[in-house]
């Protein structure tokens, strides 16, 4: 029975129904953890298949090939290792969330998951079954040339005295999570592979329920994470964690830019052996659902050393922008795909997509080497000059000059409305991040369109600001997309959307306007929180994993300093008098989206809090009433927007995130009943 045990964990960059590539991965996780004398190592969630392969879940042909990729990763493990890897299985008509232990001779088990995700941009139970607690069955010749019988279900294994179990993603988001009943069956590691999205203060959770699982079940517990735009929507951190005891022993860099990685923990499971001794709670005396393997034995760490380490504190800005970076660098290589067209105006949004595909370009290259970094490039058809470092100092400045013209193409379409300011906005951060920048003006465009409706119209009917001003507004935004859609084509770029979170929300965007495009990479943000990002790139920069170098943007200094405007209007405009203060805005979308709450309570909920020193009962019942009637009126807007990543703790997406219906009455009782209310009295 080992006293110190290796443990790894790999990260994967996996694409969805690619099993060579994912295998191929899978294999170069397991040759590092070999390096790194691992006894275990533990891969994430679906590894094997990858997470959102969506309905082809349901594609017989599809499930019936995983398996048969088994064998191979087998013969890629060594003497003395265990490898942990997820996979769906069909099983009596049901499809069932697994993970597989292997040895390098045998599928010891396949452990499935109890509790599927719900909630968020998750829909499990679309595809899966739960696997109920306490059940376990056999599977006979599951694997052409495989023999052995396969147990299922919810399984545990002892294994040279070592007592391994499984919490699989949501099982341990959950009250009853299985890690109790695993304590009660002297389990010494719980492992955990998962495919949890990033978003906004999740790591916390996580870390919290890694460290509190090691510690009530006097247990080590193993994380790991999915990494990287596996799907389209999500992006996955990589977060990795070991615990012990209570303690982090082990933590991964989260939001990396290579394809997998390994990392490894040495820990001693007699120190929680003694405290499941000294523990209060009972142990089961009968050994349900135990796999015992007899024939293999674990080599002992050389030179074991036991470490701690607590992950440092995030900048959440910095977090988000890597998030997104690192989104954008996957949508560009798994499309294969020469970069991105933007129509850059001067403001915050576009201003921010601007900065996060040169970022990308940036971390990618420190990351991965320029080697690698320019065989991605050459997949999607670009062939800068190769990296010379005597023409330039750092990869910063690489990107910047031989890259980045050939990545982004941006361009500024001006109109009668538009002012020096936003010009001069775009210009310089174009400069500054080295894209291939034009501008021409919409005018001529606009004012066709605008003959053409007029000559069709009566004379007391013709266009004017006083009674077509949406009208009017709105053709400017839609003659700027087919421009920018023909540069796109011509030059083979994903076009990028630039609508936010907040504004999508309530429809504060124009259809085949702003919306237009492939990807919308601040579409899951708030704007509030767009304009902290953005100044908070203009005053610390970007740092960049794998070197000292930090990605500096000092031009978007030009952006910042605006009020945010749409310049659609011949009077001057800014999108918080369209609106509401953005702070408050964001504030009624979250207590709405995050809490379900209706008008009432979302009222209730702003007098009771820091809104009500700065706004009176009055103004924020008609922020409120203005909220919900926009929401009510534009899901239709919502249903039509382009892929975004999921970054806050909410979404725009009803694809992913909230589902609400397209027809409706729109809340006019709960409105009208909020309309008569004079005032709040609270117990």
């Amino acid at each position: 029975m080992p006293h110190f045990f290796s443990i790894s964990t790999g990260v994967i960059n996996t694409i969805p129904v690619d099993l060579d590539t994912n295998v191929s991965l899978i294999k170069e996780c397991i040759a590092a953890a070999e390096q790194q004398q691992a006894n275990l190592l533990l891969l994430p969630e679906l590894c094997i298949s990858g997470y959102g392969c969506e309905d082809l879940f349901y594609v017989q042909s599809f499930l019936q090939s995983i398996p048969r990729y088994l064998p191979e990763i087998m013969k890629a493990i060594p003497e003395g290792m265990l490898v942990a890897a997820g996979l769906p299985i069909w099983y009596e008509g049901q499809i069932y969330n697994a993970c597989a232990l292997l040895s390098r001779k045998k599928i010891l088990g396949l452990t499935c998951k109890q509790f599927l995700a719900r909630t968020g941009i998750h829909y499990e139970h679309r595809w899966f079954a739960p696997w109920p607690r306490g059940k376990a069955r056999v599977l006979e010749n599951w694997i052409e040339g495989y023999t052995e019988p396969v147990p299922i279900g919810d399984i545990f294994y002892q294994i040279d005295g070592v007592r391994i179990g499984f919490e699989i993603c949501e099982d341990s988001w959950v009250a009853h999570r299985p890690g109790n009943e695993l304590y009660t069956r002297n389990v010494d590691i719980i492992l955990n592979p998962s495919a949890s999205h990033f978003s906004i203060g999740k790591q916390e959770i996580r870390r919290n329920f890694v460290k509190d699982g090691s510690r009530a079940y006097c247990c080590v517990y193993a994380y790991t994470n999915l990494s990287g735009n596996e799907a389209g929507r999500a992006v996955y951190d990589g977060d990795s964690m070991i615990a012990s005891n209570g303690r982090i022993v082990m933590h991964s860099e989260r939001l990396s830019f290579r394809e997998c990685a390994t990392y490894n923990a040495v820990v001693d499971l007699d120190e929680n052996r003694n405290n499941r001794i000294i523990s209060s709670e009972t142990l089961l005396t009968e050994d349900l659902n135990r796999i015992v393997e007899n024939g293999f034995s674990f080599k002992v760490p050389e030179d074991p050393v036991i470490t701690c380490c607590e992950p440092d504190t995030e900048v959440e800005e910095y977090v988000v922008c890597r998030t997104v970076a690192l989104g954008l660098w996957d949508f560009m290589r798994k499309t294969r795909t020469s970069g991105f067209a933007l129509s850059l105006s001067g403001g915050a949004d576009s201003a921010l997509c601007a900065c996060m595909i040169y970022y990308a370009q940036v971390q990618a290259i420190y990351s991965l080497g320029h080697e690698k970094y320019l065989k991605v490039l050459a997949d999607c058809r670009l062939k800068p000059k190769p990296y010379n470092s005597d023409q330039y100092r750092t990869y910063r400045d690489y990107i910047r000059a031989e890259v980045m013209p050939l990545v982004l193409i941006t361009l500024y379409q001006g109109s009668k409305h538009s002012g020096d300011v936003t010009f001069n906005a775009a210009a310089k951060l174009a400069e500054c991040i080295g894209a291939r920048h034009y501008s021409w003006s919409i005018s001529d465009l606009v004012e066709g369109y605008e003959n053409l409706v007029n000559n069709l119209l009566p004379e007391d009917q013709k266009l004017c600001w006083e009674r077509d001003d949406l009208t009017l507004q709105n053709i400017q935004a839609r003659v700027r997309s087919p421009g920018i859609w023909m540069l796109a084509n011509k030059f083979n770029k994903l076009l990028v959307a630039t609508s936010n979170l907040s504004e999508a929300s309530v429809g504060y965007c124009t259809m085949d306007g702003d919306t237009s495009g492939v990807i919308s990479p601040i579409g899951g943000i708030s704007k509030s929180r767009i304009l902290k990002i953005n100044r908070y790139i203009m005053e610390h920069g970007l740092a960049l994993q794998d070197t000292d170098d930090t990605c500096t943007i000092s031009d978007i200094s030009y952006v910042v300093e605006q009020q945010p405007t749409a310049e659609l209007r011949p009077v001057e405009q800014t999108d918080e008098s369209d609106l509401m203060p953005y702070p408050l805005l964001d504030e009624i979308r979250k207590l709405s989206q995050t809490l379900n709450l209706m008008p009432k309570d979302v009222l209730v909920h702003l007098m009771r809090g820091s809104f009500a020193k700065t706004f009176s009962f009055e103004q924020l019942k008609a922020s409120v009433i203005k909220y919900y009637r926009l929401y009510c009126r534009n899901q239709w807007k919502r249903e039509r927007l382009a892929v975004s990543f999921h970054i806050e703790q909410d979404s725009a997406d009803p694809k992913t995130f909230r589902r609400f219906p397209v027809l409706s009455n729109q809340m006019e009782k709960q409105l009208a009943e909020l309309s008569e209310l004079k005032n709040l009295k609270f117990m």
